[in-house]
């Protein structure tokens, strides 16, 4: 949806390389370089550990517009499960994955501000 835009998508599990060194440091770079980010948690992801939440770290400390997306959990469940979430999600704003399109809609607004602010 963000072709026009020439926004390009990078995924982990897709993008990644296999090697171990390789994944933080390509991790970080890729966060880095980004106009915006896209967390999906779901169950899985809470059951994956603080590993899961590196893309997060990298975002706050990059200044990174991060969207986080409940998917198959609610906010609710999310809180009770404190031990494996960062606080960072805790106290930022989580939408459930059904308002995707919303997501998409913000994030191609940030990359025409930041083409008219390059300007």
């Amino acid at each position: 949806m963000l072709r026009d835009q020439r926004v390009k998508g990078w995924t982990f599990q897709r993008d990644q390389g296999s090697d171990e060194r390789e994944i933080a440091t390509r991790l970080r770079a890729q966060v880095e370089h980004s106009v915006a980010t896209i967390f999906l948690i779901s169950p899985a992801t809470l059951d994956g550990g603080a590993t899961q939440w590196m893309e997060l770290a990298y975002a706050d400390a990059f200044r990174v517009p991060t969207f986080v997306m409940l998917h198959h959990i609610s906010f609710a469940d999310l809180e009770t499960a404190t031990k494996n979430v960062p606080p960072l999600v805790l106290s930022g704003q989580c939408s459930p994955s059904t308002e995707w399109r919303r997501v998409i809609d913000e994030i191609g607004a940030i990359v025409t501000e930041r083409k008219n602010h390059e300007r």
